[in-house]
């Protein structure tokens, strides 16, 4: 019965009458309106919607298909720069011209002591002197000095059973032949001459 129905419908149509296919045809406006959509995708989905085109559901795919299409094509032709970390380095402007070392060197000395000779003013019209200015710790170092450079002077003595060293070969009627530093007199226990005031040592 099925076979006889199926003969008898295939030979309803003739050579010349066309079968209906399941598939729906593309008419010629949604074939512009895909291709609009590819290519033009702002200008493809306002023709799809404005002429109507294909059912709500085909324009909303082709909707998502131009979003996604135009995301990527922004994405793509924005411009990446990347990001190089550089320290900065100080550079002088071009219309200033540095100055020496030595002169800058020169100008700062000055400076302090243009401030050390007003200080030292004020401090001499008060009644009191250079060294009221030093703090301790350079007045201590100063004294250091000093004695460092006491310690290494050349002092006379006699050869034997000296009490005093000299600052000179002959003191008053006594001769002095031999030579030695302050050092060495005072570590051999003798004292400073009370009368040619030779170079002490400040305790």
């Amino acid at each position: 019965m099925s076979n006889r129905y199926n003969r008898g419908t295939s030979a309803a149509y003739t050579a010349h009458v066309e079968r209906p296919s399941r598939q729906r045809a593309i008419s010629g406006r949604g074939t512009i309106g895909l291709l609009l959509t590819l290519l033009l995708p702002p200008v493809g989905l306002l023709y799809l919607w404005r002429q109507g085109v294909f059912r709500s559901r085909g324009r909303l795919l082709l909707t998502a298909l131009a979003t996604v299409e135009m995301t990527l094509l922004v994405v793509w032709l924005t411009p990446h720069q990347e990001l190089s970390v550089s320290l900065p380095v100080p550079v002088a402007p071009p219309q200033v011209t540095a100055a020496p070392q030595g002169e800058t060197l020169n100008a700062l000395y000055n400076i302090e002591q243009l401030l050390y000779e007003q200080q030292l003013a004020q401090v001499l019209d008060a009644g009191g002197t250079a060294s009221d200015l030093l703090t301790e710790e350079q007045k201590l170092e100063a004294v250091n000095a000093q004695n460092e450079e006491a310690y290494e002077t050349t002092v006379y003595s006699v050869f034997s059973n000296a009490i005093y060293y000299h600052a000179t070969k002959v003191c008053r009627t006594q001769t002095n032949g031999r030579e030695l530093t302050v050092r060495d007199a005072l570590r051999e226990g003798m004292q400073p001459c009370p009368y040619c005031n030779p170079p002490t040592v400040t305790l």
